[in-house]
């Protein structure tokens, strides 16, 4: 139910992030050099999904990597998580987990996503968060993505991590994110 609240109001989430204040908490928790792909080999969105679901379950070996991707392109289809231009983020929620998992990959050059289901006026995505809910953390859910969306609303955020020359950098780029 949270899920297909969430996907239904994205796109105006994203849009009112003016209501959220402070500093960006809890992502700062899930991310770290080895939750990152600096430069993604995936030409589309579901070479990416595979990718990064490869990443989430080096994160934690225990998530099956069909159930993963079936639910990261499940959702996808459901609603694009292109949530403006050069951000995506992918995500599920899953029964049998107990803890969230971010994963992060970057494209320099863009991966396409499905515009058919969106209302943002490009398709490519050069970040892209890909996470992994479970069922029974709906404030958790939340929280991570608000983080997220006011990452990417600081000024120059996603030019920053871009320009990173590492994972480390980008890890530091989120962390100071932090007020």
């Amino acid at each position: 139910i949270w899920c297909f609240f969430f996907a239904r109001n994205f796109k105006d989430l994203y849009n009112s992030m003016n209501i959220f204040q402070g500093c960006v908490s809890m992502i700062c928790d899930f991310i770290n050099p080895k939750a990152i792909i600096f430069e993604l080999d995936g030409t589309d969105r579901d070479d990416v999904l595979a990718e990064l679901t490869e990443k989430l379950i080096t994160l934690k070996p225990n998530l099956k990597r069909d159930v993963v991707f079936k639910a990261l392109v499940e959702r996808e289809e459901k609603k694009s998580s292109l949530v403006c231009k050069n951000l995506a983020v992918p995500h599920a929620v899953l029964p049998d987990i107990t803890e969230s998992v971010v994963a992060l990959g970057l494209s320099h050059k863009g991966i396409e996503f499905d515009m058919s289901n969106s209302d943002i006026e490009t398709n490519t995505a050069k970040v892209v968060f890909a996470v992994i809910f479970p069922e029974n953390k709906p404030d958790e859910h939340l929280q991570i993505l608000k983080d997220i969306l006011v990452l990417e609303k600081e000024a120059d955020f996603m030019n920053k991590v871009l320009r990173a020359e590492n994972s480390s950098e980008i890890c530091d780029i989120i962390n100071k994110s932090r007020v």
